[in-house]
């Protein structure tokens, strides 16, 4: 017995025959006489898919595709960041300032930004965020860029609702400057949490699907600040977080009062290179006095002159490197004998007089060393070997990296 459409489908269902007619006519299967048709879907089946996913088919990927950035080597649009660190380790105030400089459009430690709105969302200490945006104001005599400080109560584990309303309020603030957001940053995580067990995975999740919302809505980057338990560099909380970002900073201080440091570093990323980020100091501004005759100031980061020990490269001979960090050792010693190199700014940070080469020339330069003795070894083993053997030299303080720069003693 054979069926019709007007079986399969009752009426009314002006849609569902619309589509399979659209099918019947259409779709072209392969056969003995041509077999190297494709299959074929109909365009409204395409645009219908594509209402509620977001699809790209096979042939639309454009292969030309680079990664854009917010801020270079740095913060990738869209994507989602953690800024892990113990408590008293300045990572709201270097939020604060890679925001100000996103918004007025300045590079932020050599790196070139995208200008763009951010949304300073402080679900604590509001006020305070507040002083260190004048004290950021005062040091760079700016005016009129597109920053906020948002406060209030934003609850990302019970429900979507307040993404939403966050995200539609962020456009909101766009079309009032003028700018697309560019960067959304959440201090902190515990207090964006709500009623959420943040060592529950299923809590965990609902704010991942929240923060989720929250790029659908706006594209931007979403730099979440968290803290670490007293032992350990992880954040707190179910491992759900940790699988959902994109890449991990964390910042260790040394030293106290006046001469306290900071140092950056990329922990972990799925589409960058881990390390040292840069190196910084707070300085203090003053921004008045209050009724009683006192001072009231608020801190500013500022790159250090001085690098710091753990950023400084070995001047120990003796490395007894082996395997795939000592050819990286090697390439490295290679390429600066060849090119090199030119020193680092003094005021980012680097070493004084100390030839630097950009990563990327040791880089190039490892994988045609491998290639030269093991022609058969593919890109992504080369690049696993190099990222791990540079980053042991990296941490051992045997090479010094800043940036997107590295050198030797």
């Amino acid at each position: 017995m054979s069926l019709t459409l007007d079986k399969i489908f009752p009426k009314g269902e002006e849609f569902a025959r619309e589509t399979a007619e659209a099918i019947v006519r259409h779709v072209k299967m392969p056969n003995p006489a041509n077999d190297n048709r494709p299959l074929q879907l109909p365009a409204q089946v395409k645009a219908d898919l594509k209402e509620r996913f977001d699809v790209t088919w096979f042939d639309d990927v454009n292969e030309s595709i680079a990664k854009e950035w917010v801020v270079k080597d740095f913060l990738g649009a869209g994507e989602f960041s953690l800024f892990v660190a113990k408590p008293g380790t300045a990572k709201s105030v270097l939020l604060c300032d890679i925001g100000c400089h996103i918004a007025a459009g300045q590079d932020w430690h050599g790196r070139k930004v995208k200008q763009g709105l951010v949304v300073f969302f402080a679900a604590e200490r509001k006020s305070l965020t507040e002083r260190r945006v004048a004290a950021w104001r005062k040091k760079y005599e700016f005016a009129g860029i597109p920053f906020v400080v948002v406060g209030g109560k934003l609850d990302l584990t019970g429900g979507l609702i307040d993404a939403k309303s966050l995200g539609g309020a962020i456009k909101t603030l766009e079309a009032k400057c003028g700018h697309e957001c560019a960067l959304i940053i959440v201090d902190t995580v515990t207090r964006t949490f709500g009623a959420g067990d943040q060592n529950a995975s299923k809590d965990m999740q609902k704010y991942v699907q929240s923060v989720d919302e929250l790029h659908r809505a706006t594209g931007a980057h979403v730099a979440a600040v968290h803290h670490s338990g007293w032992e350990g560099d992880r954040g707190k909380g179910a491992i759900d977080l940790d699988g959902a970002i994109d890449v991990s900073f964390g910042v260790t201080a040394s030293g106290k009062g006046e001469s306290k440091s900071f140092v950056l570093e990329c922990t972990g990323a799925n589409d960058g290179e881990e390390g040292t980020i840069t190196a910084f100091r707070l300085e203090s501004v003053s921004l008045g006095v209050d009724p009683d005759g006192n001072e009231t100031t608020a801190p500013v980061v500022v790159p250090t002159k001085v690098t710091p020990a753990s950023l400084t490269a070995s001047t120990d001979d003796g490395l007894n490197l082996r395997g795939n960090t000592a050819k990286a050792f090697e390439s490295l010693r290679a390429v600066l004998e060849e090119d090199r190199g030119e020193p680092g700014p003094i005021d980012l940070g680097y070493p004084d007089g100390v030839p630097t080469v950009p990563r990327d020339a040791w880089r190039n330069r490892f994988y045609a060393d491998v290639l030269a003795k093991e022609p058969s070894v593919d890109n992504e083993t080369l690049r696993q070997r190099f990222h791990r053997a540079s980053g042991r030299l990296i941490e051992a303080s045997h090479v010094g990296a800043m940036g997107d720069r590295v050198w030797l003693p």
